[in-house]
């Protein structure tokens, strides 16, 4: 008999994390869109779009005066005995309860952050509210550690699907990155909160492509494209794997003392400043990505990726917080579109879209350490054909293989 009482309190358990994970999502996205019509004086589903028809004082003044208030507010949560932790130190105690509405001011900041322009990822913030809503439902269901554990990361991954609505990609990142362990039991209860949290959120996130691709040329084959695709891979694994290694020595350094006060609102201005000449830094990626898809000259693309990556890890050393998910798929579809453009002056390519993609996937795939999460988004993103995942998966296995072998350590 209690056999079954609990196995009922964990099945609702498990359907209460996948809504409250589609409602983080939900609240997660209006309010990007309200802080965007606040700071910017509207918003538009076309982050490119939106970044390039703002004023120079948008283009600086948002994100110099956000960054400011950002500092105090992050200094506050930092500071002991009720600091704020992420999901995966949340997972080590999986029933220990750490201070709600620190814990959801910090998840809303990361939001304000970027939607005023801040040049992190904004996936931090939902997977935190997912797994922070998943942990106080296992302890008031009285869960055990494990079955606390596999809700929290559900929650995390729900938030994540809700937001993107990426159920599957989602699914592979319980696992890949969460640590979840392998079983029938594990597989369903993530399976079941990933998808019942995007259903939830699509009425209002809707599953439209994040990105718009000129189409592949039909005639574009795999055999084709092989040699350009390892040179991708070699390029990619170098530069990916220094830049998770820098963001988390940024994360390491970040400032959580006074100095705060000075780090993030000069970086703020120092990001706002670079937006006046170049408004595609501004925000998570997206604008960057989406211009790079759009086709960006070789010397474009070459300053957009260093200013790119240069300020997403100063904005993180400087004490903000975020994630590099949308960077990341930013800086790898740049890093295709370069390769591409630099060959094209030796032989003929037909288009640069499928290196991107690979591109994209592939760094992805070294920040996350995920390579099917990090093929499974970039297909989501763009809405492409699941063909391509042959080239994608086989750049992605080479760069993580290229990458072992770069940054070997004795």
């Amino acid at each position: 008999m209690k056999f079954y009482h609990y196995s009922l309190r964990f099945l609702t358990a498990v359907g209460l994390t996948g809504l409250l994970g589609g409602f983080a999502g939900i609240a997660m996205h209006e309010l990007l869109n309200l802080v965007e019509i606040l700071v910017f004086g509207h918003n538009d589903d076309d982050y490119l779009t939106l970044v390039r028809s703002l004023s120079a004082w948008s283009r600086f003044g948002g994100i110099a005066v956000i960054s400011l208030v950002a500092a105090l507010i992050w200094y506050w949560l930092q500071k002991a005995p009720n600091r704020v932790v992420s999901v995966r130190q949340s997972l080590q105690h999986p029933k220990r309860l750490y201070s709600f509405l620190r814990q959801v001011l910090h998840s809303l900041l990361q939001i304000v952050f970027v939607g005023a322009g801040g040049p992190i990822g904004k996936e931090g913030a939902p997977r935190e509210l997912g797994a922070l809503f998943a942990g106080r439902v296992a302890v008031r269901f009285k869960l055990k550690s494990k079955d606390a554990y596999l809700l929290m990361a559900s929650g995390a991954a729900a938030g994540l699907a809700a937001v993107y609505q990426v159920p599957l990609s989602s699914f592979f990142f319980a696992f890949e990155v969460l640590a979840v362990a392998l079983s029938l039991r594990s597989l369903l209860v993530v399976l079941v909160s990933t998808y019942l949290a995007t259903f939830v959120s699509n009425p209002i996130v809707t599953s439209n492509p994040n990105y718009h691709l000129h189409p592949l040329t039909n005639g574009l084959s795999f055999w084709s494209s092989l040699g350009l695709l390892v040179c991708l891979a070699i390029l990619t694994a170098f530069f990916a794997g220094s830049f998770r290694r820098l963001n988390k020595l940024a994360g390491k350094w970040r400032r959580k003392d006074k100095s705060i006060f000075l780090t993030l609102p000069l970086t703020g201005v120092l990001v706002g400043a670079t937006a006046l000449l170049f408004p595609t830094i501004l925000g998570n990626g997206s604008a960057l990505a989406q211009s790079a898809f759009n086709g960006l000259p070789l010397r474009m693309a070459l300053v957009l990726f260093v200013l790119k990556a240069s300020l997403v890890l100063l904005s993180l050393v400087s004490g903000a917080y975020g994630g590099t998910l949308t960077p990341s798929f930013a800086l790898g579809g740049l890093l295709g579109l370069i390769v591409c453009q630099i060959v094209a002056g030796f032989i003929s390519i037909q288009g640069p879209e499928l290196f991107m993609l690979a591109g994209a996937a592939s760094f992805l795939a070294i920040t996350m350490k995920a390579p099917l999460t990090a093929a499974g988004l970039v297909i989501g993103f763009t809405h492409s054909q699941p063909i391509l995942l042959i080239p994608i998966l086989f750049t992605v296995a080479l760069t993580k293989l290229f990458e072992s072998r770069i940054f070997y350590r004795n």
